[in-house]
Formats: C-alpha cells, structure tokens, sequence
C-alpha cells in the first residue's frame, strides 16, 4: 500500500507502508514459538523431571522475544515511518537492537547448555568457549549500539554514553557479530552427530534425533541469507521503511526458529504416547473381536458323527519399556507399555467315529 509520508506536507513522498506484514511476519514467528516452548516445559512438568538451566534461559528469551515484539510494533505504529526520528523513536530503536542481540546470544546459550548436559571431555571446553564468547560480543555491541558516532552531530545526544566510535569500524564490527553467530550455529549443530554416536539406540531413532538436534543449521541459513541481504545496502526511498521492517522479521526468526528447533526434540516422548495410546485402542478393539467370536454353541464343532476337540494356549506379555540411552536426556525417558500376544500351542484331536453295524 503507498501512502503519503507525513513528516513534509509540502513535498509529500510515497512509501510501501511495512505495518501490516511487519505485525504478521513477527507475531506469527511468536506463536510458533510460544507454542512449541510450550509444549516443552508441559512435558517436562508432567513427567516431573523439573526445569533445568536450558529450559529457563529459553523462558527469559522467551520474555525478551515478547518485550521486543511489542516495542517494534509499537514503533510501527507510533511515527516510525518520517523523514526524521524524534529521541523517543531512538531510544526505542536502540532498545529493541539491543533486545534483538540478547535474544539471538540467550537462545544459542540455552542449546550449548543442553549440548553441555550431553558431552563429556574437551567437547565441553568448545562448548564454553562458544557461550562465552558469543555473550561477550554480544555484550560489547549493546555498548556500542548507545555510542556516540565520530563527524556525525545527529548522533551527539544526551541518551547516548559518552564515547565516540568511526562509523565504518561500529558497522563491521556488527557485521562481524552476526558472522559469528553463524558460524557458531554450524559449530554446534555438529555435536549432536558425535554424542549419539556410540548411544545404545536403534539407527533410525538415532538418525531421527541428530537431524532434529541439528536443525540449527537451518537457523544458519536464514542468518546467513539475512545477513547477505542486508549487505545489499538500504537507500532511502520509497522502499526503505519496507527493507527495515522485512529486516526485523528476519532477526526475529532467527530467534524464534533457534527456540524451536530446541523445543521438537523434547517432544518425542509425545509423539510416542500418542503412537502407544492408538495401538492400544487397536488392541483392545482386537480383543473385543477375539472374544465375541470365541463365544459359541456348545456343539458347534460337533457335526454328524465326528467332533474335534480344540485347545488353544495363548502367552499375554506385558512389559514396561524404556527405550532412552540417557537418563534426562531429550526424551526425558519417555516410558510406555505395550503388551505382545503370542499364540504358542494349538492342540487338535478327532474323536474316533462309531462303526457301522450295517
């Protein structure tokens, strides 16, 4: 939709107005998240094996996402689209960037956190180097994104923290930043493939459970694409508040697919009792058939002269199964009973048929 701008009356431009796809873009992202977050934290509560230090960095950035999904909006609504930004707009912008950084660095910790809780040895030592340093960038670019700009009057404002910084420098290093992030998704979307390795699990399973560990390499992609398209440049025309707006729901996936992609695994032990809940309807409407049949007259198999005398010998087993390698591991030793019937003897004797006296 074009609009006029209304920052200049007298020389009014036309936009492509971003509010309704920014809105549907970023809080459709939110309900995917929410929605799968979820489901995690009701499956671990349910099956009382508590919250540990992933599932609660998740929820803090999982009150960022939601803080910083209602102050962009908020800025789509409240004058973001004008020739120049007012200090309330600034400010605004500045802390939503910042909340952006945050949520990115919180939810890649949340999963070397359980990738932590898996490994042994000197994978453990790349894992915190990993954490620590993506927080230090991260921390280090919420300073820089309050600094003061060197030549640049617009960006010498009481808000800002008294330090200046070149502008090219400030945006490599930002640039960087985001490299960074992609590369440690890479990193880490490898170590799912090395603890499973020796696991005790059957290939499919296995294989099931890497790719679903590893889907942050799909995170990656998208930082990737993002961040290409992004080094595109972003002129100031009618399109412009369109890019800035496409370009927050973009960050805003990264973070949101980084949440559920952490979030599917812990599903399995759903999906299994969903699977174990309709195989057992299966059985049981099996036995109600068994057993209507199974009820017959008396002579029913007495015919003439001749009768067959049938015992049949079944074994019912019933077990309870656990099929997880890692105690509190994904699947939170998911725990279902299945029963296996066994049909072992059948026994068939012909009664002798009385001779003739004719």
């Amino acid at each position: 939709m074009l609009s006029p701008r209304n920052h200049d009356k007298l020389h009014p431009h036309s936009y492509v107005n971003p509010e309704v796809p920014l809105n549907l873009g970023i809080w459709f992202l939110y309900a995917g998240a929410t929605f799968f977050l979820a489901l995690r934290v009701w499956i671990k509560l349910t099956r009382r094996h508590g919250l540990w230090w992933d599932d609660w960095i998740l929820l803090v950035t999982w009150v960022i996402l939601t803080a910083n999904d209602s102050l962009i909006t908020v800025e789509y609504a409240t004058g973001y689209v004008v020739d120049k930004w007012d200090d309330r707009m600034q400010i605004l912008i500045n802390i939503t960037s910042c909340g952006t950084l945050i949520g990115q660095a919180l939810s890649k910790t949340a999963f070397a956190a359980t990738l932590l809780k898996l490994t042994k040895g000197w994978p453990r030592w790349i894992l915190w180097f990993c954490i620590v340093t993506m927080n230090a960038y991260m921390i280090v670019k919420c300073f820089f994104q309050w600094a003061k700009i060197t030549n640049k009057p617009s960006y010498d404002v009481w808000y800002r923290l008294d330090f200046h910084l070149d502008w090219r420098f400030r945006e490599d290093f930002k640039e960087g930043g985001n490299v960074y992030n992609i590369i440690m998704d890479f990193v880490m979307a490898t170590f799912p493939w090395f603890i499973t390795y020796n696991l005790d699990m059957r290939k499919v399973e296995k294989l099931g459970l890497c790719l679903t560990m590893s889907l942050g390499m799909i995170v990656a992609i998208i930082a990737a694409i993002r961040t290409g398209w992004k080094d595109g440049g972003n002129p100031k025309d009618e399109w412009y508040f369109w890019r800035n707006a496409h370009s927050n729901i973009w960050y805003s996936s990264e973070i949101v697919g980084t949440i559920i992609v952490q979030c599917i695994p812990v599903l399995r032990p759903l999906i299994r009792d969903i699977h174990t809940s309709l195989t057992s309807k299966k059985l049981a409407s099996h036995a109600q058939e068994t057993k209507r049949r199974s009820k017959m007259p008396s002579n029913y198999l007495t015919t003439n002269n001749s009768s067959h005398n049938a015992r049949a010998y079944s074994d019912a087993k019933e077990g309870t199964v656990s099929d997880d390698a890692i105690p509190d591991s994904w699947d939170n030793q998911g725990i279902y009973t299945k029963k296996d019937f066994e049909l072992t003897t059948v026994e068939v004797r012909r009664s002798p048929v009385p001779q003739s006296m004719v």
